[in-house]
């Protein structure tokens, strides 16, 4: 369902102040609460939840990672859009249906856009409609997580490399240090290029990419000799503290960094 809303009360002109959509029914009284919020607080978003699952929860941190947006959530059953929200969605080649998969991308484009937004939920008892599938394909194909991943996979052939030429020159132990910093600081020219398309504040965003990163392999490391301790193979210890690491510094990355 879509209502309009102008003048304290509902309407069916175009000249509207706040526009609804809605993939479940709500009262006349219901859509003007939720109006006169978004209105009250000058949101040009208003996102009401209705009561996701665990593993909704879960994907929608996920998505909310790989897209580096740090709002509560992404998608409601009941989403509520200013008229300059609404125009911004026209004038972008989109319209308001009945559909959280459409309403979820039109939200992330008003979210990467700064427009303000609010949050809100109702206990309705409605879950989320959105399948994994969605989330995935959605990850996939709007997110960082991909691009970040092909990244960090050329930046351990760097490390390789690096640890190749330098190792005749610093032996086993002292060569792995300068490796480690220039796979390190190629990771993030080539993130910041590619992957988080970064602007301004270059230097103090290297500076924690470091240190996150730096945090990383230190985990990776305790890890490994943590496994190893435990008896377990080196290749599993390895792999273990490899993939800690990436949740650590692609979190950091995408919510600290850029």
């Amino acid at each position: 369902m879509i209502l309009k809303f102008k003048d304290s009360a509902l309407t069916d002109d175009e000249d509207f102040d706040y526009i609804l959509s809605s993939d479940i029914n709500i009262d006349g009284d219901t859509a003007i609460k939720f109006f006169k919020e978004a209105q009250n607080d000058n949101f040009d978003l208003l996102i009401i939840k209705c009561r996701p699952d665990g593993l909704k929860n879960f994907s929608n941190f996920i998505l909310r990672l790989s897209l580096s947006i740090k709002s509560r959530y992404l998608i409601g059953c009941i989403n509520v859009y200013s008229k300059s929200a609404y125009k911004f969605i026209k004038d972008s080649g989109n319209s308001i249906i009945n559909d959280r998969v459409n309403a979820l991308n039109i939200n992330i484009d008003i979210l990467k856009n700064n427009f303000k937004v609010g949050y809100s939920s109702v206990d309705i008892g409605n879950k989320a409609r959105i399948g994994l599938k969605d989330y995935v394909y959605l990850i996939l194909k709007r997110g960082t997580i991909l691009r970040y991943s092909i990244i960090g996979l050329s930046g351990i052939a760097v490390n390789e490399g690096f640890l190749f030429l330098l190792h005749p020159y610093l032996g086993n132990i002292l060569s792995i240090i300068p490796a480690i910093e220039i796979s390190i600081i190629y990771n993030f020219f080539m993130n910041n290029r590619f992957t988080f398309n970064g602007h301004g504040m270059f230097l103090k965003r290297l500076f924690k990419y470091n240190i996150f990163n730096l945090i990383g392999y230190g985990v990776n490391l305790l890890i490994y000799y943590f496994a190893i301790f435990e008896n377990v193979s080196i290749y599993i210890a390895d792999l273990l503290g490899i993939i800690v690491a990436f949740i650590i510094t692609y979190s950091t990355a995408s919510f600290l960094v850029w």
